[in-house]
C-alpha cells in the first residue's frame, strides 16, 4: 500500500529462535545507536516463536507499518536477500490463516529492495519472494525482509549489515504500486521491473497458485497491496489465465502494465500514462508507444509530418533521426514492423514547435546524404542508384560484381574496369512540404 518514511512510525520485528533475525536486528539497533536522531521513528520487538506463527493481536501497536526480520529457508540452498509481503492464496501451511492476506508495505518493499541491490554482500542475489505463510490479518502494512537459505548465511553479518542498511536508508519516493501474476515463487520478473523502474510489488501470485484465483482474490489483491496497475509474466502464463486474469482487471477497472509500459513511465503519473494509452488508441489503434523528453500527460494532441519525409530520413539515417527525438517532449508509435509512424503525440502549447522541429531534422538528415533542393514548397531529392540494365549491358553478369560495384568499389571484368559511375542512374523524388517552400 502507499507508505513512505519521512515520518512514519516503523514497528521492526524479530524471533529470539531466529539466529539470522536476531542479527539483523542487532546490526540495526547498532546503526540507530550510532545515529540517535533516527531512534524515535522505530519501535522495536522481540518473539520467543516463529514470526510466521505469531497471533495478530500480539502485534498492537500505534505504527504506520510494520517490517519483519527473518531467516530465508529453501530446499534449494542459495544465498539470497529477499523481500514479500505475508498471505495464503490456499491452504495455511505455514501459519496464518487460509484464504487470507496482510495489507502490503508495497512502497517501502520497492525501497529496500533497491536499497538491496546497492549493498547486497558478494555471491548474494537480491529478489522479491511471491506472497507466502504467516502472519495473516494484521491492520496495518507490512513486509518480510530475509537472508539465507543456510545457517552459513544466518550467521553473516555482512549480509545483516546490508539488510540493515537497506532498512534504515530505504526511502520510498514516486512507486507506481503494483500486484503481480505468474512466474516462480523468486519472482524474477517482478525483481528486475523494481529495479529498473517505478513499478513496486505488492502481493505477487506465482503460477502455481493461480488455481485460487477468482474475483474476490483477485480484488483483495489489489486492495491490499493498494494497486494502481497489475502485470502479468506472461511467458510463465497459459493463455487462458491470461484471459481470466484481463476479465477480472476489466471488471475491477483496473489497468494491465507491461515492463516497457514502465519503463515510459519515468516522469509521468500512471493516470496520465492511461490517458497516453487512449489517446495513442484514437490515434492508431494497436500501436506501441515510446515516450520521449519530459512530457506531461494532460492537453495531448497528435501531430502529423509527411509520412514520405519520414521514410526517407529513417530510411537514410535511423540512427540519427533516433537520436534527434531523444529529448523531444513527444511520444512516437509503432508497430506492425513500423519503426516510426508519421503521427506523433505532445502537448498542444508544442504541437507547432514540435512539429516545424520533426520536419527540419528529417530535412537536415537528407541534406547531409542526399543531393536535396526546394522547389516551391516541394523538397526534391537527388539520389544515385545502381542501374543493374547498365550494368548488364556492360556485360556484367548478376552476382559478387553487382555487389562490389554497389558498395562502390571499381571492378575488371573482361580486361576492362568498370567504375560505379558507369553503372550508375540518377533518381529524383519530390517531398511536399506545405510552408516550407524558399
Amino acid at each position: 500500500m502507499k507508505n513512505g518514511k519521512m515520518n512514519d512510525k516503523i514497528l521492526l520485528v524479530s524471533s529470539l529462535v531466529d539466529p539470522a533475525g536476531s542479527l539483523i536486528h542487532e546490526e540495526i539497533r547498532r546503526i540507530l545507536y550510532e545515529n540517535p536522531v533516527l531512534q524515535e521513528q522505530y519501535q522495536h520487538r522481540q518473539f520467543d516463536e516463529r514470526l510466521i506463527y505469531i497471533e495478530p493481536s500480539s502485534l498492537t501497536t500505534d505504527a504506520d507499518l510494520i517490517i519483519f526480520l527473518s531467516r530465508h529457508a529453501s530446499k534449494e540452498p542459495r544465498s539470497v536477500l529477499t523481500v514479500h509481503v505475508t498471505g495464503n492464496f490456499g491452504n495455511a501451511v505455514f501459519g496464518g490463516n487460509p484464504g487470507t492476506l496482510t495489507p502490503a508495505a508495497t512502497d517501502m518493499m520497492h525501497a529496500i529492495l533497491n536499497r538491496l541491490a546497492k549493498e547486497v554482500p558478494e555471491g548474494y542475489e537480491v529478489t522479491y519472494e511471491a506472497t507466502h505463510h504467516g502472519p495473516t490479518s494484521l491492520s496495518i502494512p507490512s513486509c518480510f525482509v530475509e537472508m539465507g537459505s543456510t545457517e552459513r548465511e544466518w550467521k553473516d553479518r555482512n549480509a545483516a549489515t546490508a539488510i540493515a542498511r537497506a532498512v534504515i536508508e530505504a526511502e520510498p519516493e514516486g512507486v507506481i504500486s503494483l500486484v503481480g501474476f505468474g512466474g516462480t515463487h523468486y519472482a524474477q520478473r517482478q525483481t528486475e521491473i523494481t529495479l529498473t523502474t517505478r513499478g513496486g510489488f505488492g502481493h505477487i501470485m506465482p503460477t502455481r497458485d493461480l488455481v485460487y484465483l477468482n474475483q474476490a482474490m483477485f480484488d483483495e489483491m489489489v486492495s491490499s497491496s493498494g494497486a494502481e496497475a497489475i502485470y502479468i509474466d506472461r511467458k510463465s502464463v497459459t493463455r487462458d489465465d491470461i484471459e481470466r486474469i484481463e476479465e477480472y482487471a476489466s471488471k475491477r477497472d483496473i489497468l494491465i502494465v507491461g515492463q516497457s509500459d514502465l519503463q515510459n513511465m519515468i516522469y509521468i503519473s500512471l493516470s496520465d500514462y492511461r490517458h497516453i494509452k487512449r489517446l495513442t488508441e484514437e490515434s492508431l489503434a494497436g500501436s506501441g508507444i515510446t515516450i520521449h523528453g519530459k512530457i506531461q500527460g494532460s492537453d495531448l494532441t497528435p501531430i502529423t509530418i509527411p509520412s514520405d519525409l519520414l521514410f526517407e530520413a529513417t530510411k537514410t539515417d535511423p540512427e540519427e533521426f533516433t537520436a534527434g527525438i531523444k529529448s523531444l517532449p513527444i511520444i512516437h508509435l509503432s508497430g506492425k514492423g513500423i519503426a516510426f509512424y508519421p503521427t506523433f503525440i505532445t502537448n498542444q502549447e508544442n504541437a507547432l514547435r514540435i512539429t516545424n522541429e520533426l520536419i527540419h531534422l528529417c530535412v537536415s538528415i537528407l541534406h547531409r546524404n542526399c543531393i536535396c533542393r526546394f522547389d516551391g514548397d516541394c523538397l526534391i531529392i537527388t539520389k544515385e542508384k545502381f542501374d543493374p540494365g547498365k550494368a548488364a549491358s556492360l556485360g556484367i553478369p548478376p552476382g559478387p560484381l553487382f555487389g562490389r560495384l554497389m558498395a562502390g568499389e571499381v571492378v575488371l571484368h573482361e580486361g576492362r574496369e568498370i567504375t560505379p559511375s558507369m553503372v550508375k542512374r540518377m533518381t529524383e523524388k519530390k517531398i511536399c512540404i506545405p510552408g516550407w517552400g524558399t
